[in-house]
């Protein structure tokens, strides 16, 4: 009868530790569950950023191609005038601005 007892005592300590594995189990589980969500939502954030930071380095790419279309356009401008015979830069420098009178009369 000692060895039922014994046997009895074994299946006791078993289905105790089997319970207890269980729970652990489902703890486990539930953090594995928490932790995926919450590397779910980073991936998502972490996609959502990188559509971001492709639109604004496409944004920064249109900026720069207009500011040189710019550049180029007042290069090309300022250097008509200064090719152009007619241009004369003392015109502007040594001419007071309209209204003013030098002299003081009139």
């Amino acid at each position: 009868m000692e060895i039922l007892r014994d046997l009895e005592n074994m299946l006791e300590t078993l289905a105790d530790r089997y319970n207890e594995l269980k729970k652990e189990r489902n703890t486990l589980k539930s953090q594995y569950d928490e932790l995926f969500n919450e590397y779910e939502k980073l991936n998502n954030e972490k996609e959502e950023l990188s559509r971001q930071l492709e639109e604004i380095k496409r944004k920064n790419e249109e900026v720069e191609n207009y500011l040189n279309q710019l550049k180029t356009t007042l290069i090309s401008r300022v250097g008509e005038d200064f090719l152009n015979p007619n241009y004369d830069s003392s015109f502007e420098t040594n001419n007071p601005v309209q209204g003013e009178n030098s002299n003081g009369s009139y």
